[in-house]
Protein backbone atom coordinates (compact mmCIF):
# COMPACT_ATOMS: atom_id res chain seq x y z
CA UNK A 1 0.00 0.00 0.00
CA UNK A 2 1.32 3.57 -0.61
CA UNK A 3 2.37 5.78 2.62
CA UNK A 4 -0.43 7.67 3.67
CA UNK A 5 1.36 11.26 3.33
CA UNK A 6 -1.07 13.07 5.30
CA UNK A 7 -1.11 10.72 8.54
CA UNK A 8 3.01 10.57 8.21
CA UNK A 9 3.28 14.96 8.02
CA UNK A 10 0.74 14.81 11.25
CA UNK A 11 2.77 12.02 13.16
CA UNK A 12 6.23 12.71 12.52
CA UNK A 13 7.32 9.12 14.21
CA UNK A 14 4.93 7.01 12.41
CA UNK A 15 6.82 6.41 9.36
CA UNK A 16 10.15 5.25 11.55
CA UNK A 17 7.89 3.25 13.37
CA UNK A 18 6.22 1.60 11.13
CA UNK A 19 2.31 1.42 10.11
CA UNK A 20 0.00 -0.15 7.95
CA UNK A 21 -3.64 0.49 6.90
CA UNK A 22 -5.93 -1.55 8.01
CA UNK A 23 -7.89 -2.49 4.40
CA UNK A 24 -11.49 -2.19 6.00
CA UNK A 25 -10.87 1.42 6.87
CA UNK A 26 -11.90 4.10 4.40
CA UNK A 27 -11.56 7.81 5.87
CA UNK A 28 -14.77 8.49 6.99
CA UNK A 29 -14.67 12.40 7.69
CA UNK A 30 -16.47 14.41 10.77
CA UNK A 31 -18.97 13.92 13.28
CA UNK A 32 -21.79 15.40 11.57
CA UNK A 33 -21.91 12.51 8.84
CA UNK A 34 -24.51 9.59 9.25
CA UNK A 35 -22.05 6.21 9.63
CA UNK A 36 -18.98 8.30 10.60
CA UNK A 37 -16.67 6.93 13.67
CA UNK A 38 -13.64 7.92 15.38
CA UNK A 39 -10.37 6.56 17.75
CA UNK A 40 -12.71 6.64 20.74
CA UNK A 41 -15.15 4.51 19.41
CA UNK A 42 -12.68 2.42 17.41
CA UNK A 43 -10.81 1.62 20.94
CA UNK A 44 -14.44 0.71 22.63
CA UNK A 45 -15.18 -1.69 19.43
CA UNK A 46 -18.14 0.26 18.49
CA UNK A 47 -19.65 -1.79 15.82
CA UNK A 48 -22.18 0.96 15.17
CA UNK A 49 -20.20 3.60 14.14
CA UNK A 50 -21.16 6.27 16.15
CA UNK A 51 -18.48 8.88 16.45
CA UNK A 52 -18.39 8.96 20.64
CA UNK A 53 -16.81 12.55 22.08
CA UNK A 54 -18.20 13.69 25.34
CA UNK A 55 -19.55 17.56 23.78
CA UNK A 56 -22.48 18.66 24.21
CA UNK A 57 -24.62 20.90 22.53
CA UNK A 58 -24.94 20.67 18.51
CA UNK A 59 -22.58 17.94 18.45
CA UNK A 60 -24.13 14.41 17.40
CA UNK A 61 -21.33 12.86 19.55
CA UNK A 62 -22.09 9.58 21.15
CA UNK A 63 -21.17 8.88 24.70
CA UNK A 64 -22.42 6.23 27.40
CA UNK A 65 -25.64 7.48 29.13
CA UNK A 66 -24.19 7.05 32.86
CA UNK A 67 -21.29 9.43 32.42
CA UNK A 68 -21.42 12.79 32.75
CA UNK A 69 -19.99 14.49 29.34
CA UNK A 70 -16.65 16.87 29.81
CA UNK A 71 -13.79 16.77 28.17
CA UNK A 72 -11.43 15.76 30.48
CA UNK A 73 -9.19 12.82 31.48
CA UNK A 74 -11.37 11.77 34.22
CA UNK A 75 -14.61 11.41 31.73
CA UNK A 76 -12.96 9.12 29.34
CA UNK A 77 -11.52 7.08 32.15
CA UNK A 78 -15.23 6.63 33.45
CA UNK A 79 -16.57 5.72 30.16
CA UNK A 80 -14.36 3.05 29.43
CA UNK A 81 -15.14 2.07 32.85
CA UNK A 82 -18.55 1.67 31.91
CA UNK A 83 -17.18 -0.67 29.30
CA UNK A 84 -15.53 -3.18 31.98
CA UNK A 85 -12.27 -1.31 31.73
CA UNK A 86 -10.41 -0.60 34.49
CA UNK A 87 -6.76 1.62 34.85
CA UNK A 88 -3.77 -0.67 34.70
CA UNK A 89 0.38 0.18 34.99
CA UNK A 90 1.48 -0.36 31.30
CA UNK A 91 0.57 -1.25 27.83
CA UNK A 92 2.75 -4.45 27.83
CA UNK A 93 0.49 -7.24 26.85
CA UNK A 94 -1.13 -9.51 29.41
CA UNK A 95 -2.76 -12.47 28.11
CA UNK A 96 -6.30 -13.14 28.80
CA UNK A 97 -6.82 -8.85 28.71
CA UNK A 98 -7.72 -6.46 25.73
CA UNK A 99 -5.90 -2.81 26.62
CA UNK A 100 -6.55 0.63 25.33
CA UNK A 101 -3.98 3.84 25.56
CA UNK A 102 -5.49 6.86 26.43
CA UNK A 103 -3.41 9.93 24.57
CA UNK A 104 -3.59 13.91 25.70
CA UNK A 105 -2.08 16.85 25.36
CA UNK A 106 -0.82 19.66 28.37
CA UNK A 107 -2.33 23.02 27.27
CA UNK A 108 0.95 24.00 26.45
CA UNK A 109 1.51 22.43 23.81
CA UNK A 110 4.83 20.57 25.12
CA UNK A 111 5.83 17.37 26.20
CA UNK A 112 5.20 16.96 30.44
CA UNK A 113 5.55 15.05 32.59
CA UNK A 114 2.73 12.54 32.56
CA UNK A 115 0.73 12.80 36.09
CA UNK A 116 0.16 9.54 38.17
CA UNK A 117 -3.15 10.59 40.07
CA UNK A 118 -6.91 11.01 37.86
CA UNK A 119 -6.94 14.82 39.79
CA UNK A 120 -3.75 15.65 38.52
CA UNK A 121 -4.65 15.94 34.84
CA UNK A 122 -6.65 19.39 35.22
CA UNK A 123 -4.32 20.94 32.28
CA UNK A 124 -4.58 17.96 30.09
CA UNK A 125 -7.13 17.70 27.25
CA UNK A 126 -7.60 14.07 26.11
CA UNK A 127 -7.25 13.68 22.21
CA UNK A 128 -7.25 10.17 20.89
CA UNK A 129 -7.11 6.61 22.38
CA UNK A 130 -5.48 3.05 20.91
CA UNK A 131 -6.19 -0.54 21.03
CA UNK A 132 -4.11 -3.40 21.35
CA UNK A 133 -3.94 -5.78 19.10
CA UNK A 134 -3.68 -9.67 20.41
CA UNK A 135 0.33 -9.54 18.88
CA UNK A 136 1.07 -6.68 20.87
CA UNK A 137 0.27 -4.21 18.05
CA UNK A 138 -1.39 -1.00 18.05
CA UNK A 139 -4.74 0.15 16.18
CA UNK A 140 -5.96 3.41 15.51
CA UNK A 141 -8.60 5.40 13.74
CA UNK A 142 -6.58 8.72 13.00
CA UNK A 143 -9.91 11.22 13.53
CA UNK A 144 -12.30 10.97 10.75
CA UNK A 145 -9.39 9.80 8.73
CA UNK A 146 -7.86 6.38 7.81
CA UNK A 147 -7.78 3.37 10.37
CA UNK A 148 -4.28 1.96 11.14
CA UNK A 149 -1.76 -0.60 12.98
CA UNK A 150 1.08 1.41 14.47
CA UNK A 151 3.51 -1.45 15.85
CA UNK A 152 4.46 1.34 18.96
CA UNK A 153 2.60 4.04 20.86
CA UNK A 154 4.86 6.77 20.63
CA UNK A 155 4.42 6.39 16.40
CA UNK A 156 1.75 8.93 16.71
CA UNK A 157 3.28 11.13 19.81
CA UNK A 158 2.76 14.86 18.17
CA UNK A 159 2.88 18.22 19.73
CA UNK A 160 2.36 21.78 18.81
CA UNK A 161 0.44 20.76 15.22
CA UNK A 162 -3.38 21.69 16.06
CA UNK A 163 -4.05 18.11 15.12
CA UNK A 164 -1.00 16.97 17.70
CA UNK A 165 -2.46 14.22 20.14
CA UNK A 166 0.02 14.75 22.93
CA UNK A 167 1.60 11.22 24.24
CA UNK A 168 0.07 8.04 25.72
CA UNK A 169 -0.68 9.30 29.64
CA UNK A 170 -2.48 5.89 30.98
CA UNK A 171 -3.91 2.59 30.05
CA UNK A 172 -6.74 0.44 31.04
CA UNK A 173 -7.34 -3.20 30.43
CA UNK A 174 -10.23 -6.00 30.77
CA UNK A 175 -10.42 -9.45 30.83
CA UNK A 176 -11.50 -10.93 26.89
CA UNK A 177 -14.35 -12.65 26.88
CA UNK A 178 -16.19 -9.13 28.66
CA UNK A 179 -16.10 -7.09 24.88
CA UNK A 180 -18.99 -9.64 24.12
CA UNK A 181 -21.37 -8.79 26.73
CA UNK A 182 -20.30 -5.40 26.35
CA UNK A 183 -21.35 -5.46 22.60
CA UNK A 184 -24.21 -6.90 23.52
CA UNK A 185 -25.29 -3.55 25.63
CA UNK A 186 -24.14 -1.45 23.14
CA UNK A 187 -26.52 -2.57 20.45
CA UNK A 188 -29.54 -2.56 23.42
CA UNK A 189 -28.57 1.29 23.90
CA UNK A 190 -28.23 1.78 19.72
CA UNK A 191 -31.57 0.26 19.59
CA UNK A 192 -33.13 2.09 22.23
CA UNK A 193 -31.93 4.95 20.39
CA UNK A 194 -32.98 4.36 17.68
CA UNK A 195 -36.67 4.01 18.77
CA UNK A 196 -36.72 7.33 20.95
Amino acid sequence: MPPLLHLERSYPKLRASGYDENNFSPSTGGPLVDGTYNCIAWAAEDVHHRFWWPSTGNSKGHWPWCVTRSVDVPCFVSAFYCLGYVRCANSRVEVGYDKVALFAIHISRMKRQVPVKLNQFADWTPTHMARQLRDGNWTSKCGGREDITHYTLDALESYIRSDAYGCPVLYMKRPIPLPWLVRFFQWLFWKMESIF
